[in-house]
């Protein structure tokens, strides 16, 4: 048992984050012998490689403009672990935690002597569900870890699935190849259970289109998002006559909250959950999520892009608010494809720092120094460090972003919010 929060999440962090496993039997059993919590409420399902996280918060807040009683599970978190735990607009509070983090580590303890132990995902995706069934959550919206197939999530039968995109990423896990991410994403497809996505590949259509036949379940294809504006108020577009504003800045917003509305109109007209027009225009407007194209200062920007499709979507979109030169802080994982990313910054900034986090699966940046032309002559390992030396050295002319990993946005901006400007 642990009496501080901080032990019990040190406990945490140490399981094994991700497991390669064959099926959810794992898991499955784990929560049947605590009594099923995920069938107390009912949920929505997102899996996709880009825009997971926004696309959730926004069908999260029209729930609750809707008065329906919300919870939301995402990961990974930006400011701390609470938030990927939220419910009725707040984080799970801190004795909650403490509370469920013992319950499962008592109830490990005991599954272990039978059974594999469970992993970091999995134990949090479990205290969700027990929490969310103690609140008395009536949907919850659960975003997908890693792929969809064999994600822990994926023991849920959801009112609703969604995939937003597919792009190259985990691909040492997923595959390397559009079509085979794309089948492990389209394992989240439930019999019956509509279908939404915003991509568009043409190769992929097939896919998509045999799933749904296969489990009938009804396609929504997010299309025709039209007008959209961006400015430093964020971002604004046109989509099946709803005109609709999102302080989120980019340009795959508009595809984000286009599938949030889709969603909306999906659980009003085939569920009759009482979803109004003015909800989803609410829902949307008043969102917040960080580290997502986040101006820090009107020179300072951390985004969480973290793939090919995310930093060529993010260097579009920067390139439309500023003429300035652009200086990047980046560093990445070693599961990525860092080399495609590292050729891609180079055809877009003035210089780069390189550096890593105190990650396990943190990139060392010199790999990253030695496929750069565009690189300064030190690599960095620790970012409060490479934060004060690149803004020191910013220019008038110049403007800094940080990317790469979303680990790098969370560490990056709690010390710029800190610090102010280190």
């Amino acid at each position: 048992m642990f009496i501080k929060l901080d032990d019990a999440l040190d406990w945490l962090y140490t399981r094994k984050r991700f497991s390669r496993r064959e099926d959810l039997s794992l898991i499955e059993e784990a929560l049947r012998l605590l009594g099923n919590p995920e069938k107390s409420f009912k949920s929505i399902h997102i899996a996709g490689t880009n825009g997971k996280g926004s696309t959730s918060m926004y069908i999260y807040n029209i729930l609750l403009k809707s008065g329906i009683i919300a919870g939301l599970f995402t990961s990974p978190h930006i400011t701390c672990f609470n938030e990927r735990i939220m419910f009725m607009g707040e984080n799970i509070n801190d004795s909650d935690l403490l509370r469920l983090i013992n319950k499962l580590y008592e109830f490990n303890n005991e599954f272990m002597k039978t059974h594999e132990t469970l992993t970091f995902f999995e134990i949090t995706t479990i205290i969700s569900m027990l929490y969310y069934k103690e609140r008395g959550a009536e949907i919850v919206v659960y975003e997908c870890g890693l792929g969809g197939r064999l994600d822990a999530t994926n023991v849920i039968h959801p009112l609703v699935s969604i995939i937003t995109v597919v792009e190259k990423d985990h691909m040492d896990v997923l595959g390397n190849t559009y079509k085979k991410i794309a089948k492990e994403k389209l394992g989240i497809v439930k019999y019956k259970v509509p279908l939404i996505t915003a991509e568009s590949k043409e190769e992929l259509m097939p896919l998509f289109k045999a799933k749904c036949d296969d489990y009938d379940s009804e396609l929504h294809l997010v299309r025709n998002v039209r007008s959209t504006k961006l400015s430093l108020k964020g971002t604004n577009f046109t989509y099946k006559g709803f005109n609709v504003q999102t302080p989120l800045i980019g340009l795959s917003q508009p595809k984000n909250a286009s599938m949030a509305i889709e969603c909306a109109l999906v659980l009003r007209d085939f569920y009759k959950i009482d979803i109004s027009y003015d909800s989803i225009l609410n829902g949307i407007k008043d969102v917040f999520w960080p580290a997502r194209f986040e101006f820090i200062t009107d020179n300072i920007i951390i985004d969480g892009s973290h793939n090919e499709g995310a930093l060529n979507e993010c260097f579009t979109t920067l390139k439309r608010f500023s003429n300035k030169k652009i200086v990047e802080i980046f560093g990445c994982m070693k599961d990525k494809d860092y080399p495609t990313m590292v050729s891609i910054i180079d055809e877009n900034v003035e210089k780069v720092y390189f550096t890593k986090i105190d990650y396990p699966r943190a990139l060392d940046p010199i790999e990253l120094k030695k496929l750069s032309t565009k690189s300064v002559d030190d690599v960095y390992y620790n970012t409060e460090k490479v934060l004060k030396y690149a803004i020191k050295h910013l220019k008038k002319d110049e403007i800094l972003l940080i990317n790469g990993s979303l680990y790098l946005a969370s560490e990056a901006r709690e010390i710029l919010m800190r610090n102010k400007k280190c």
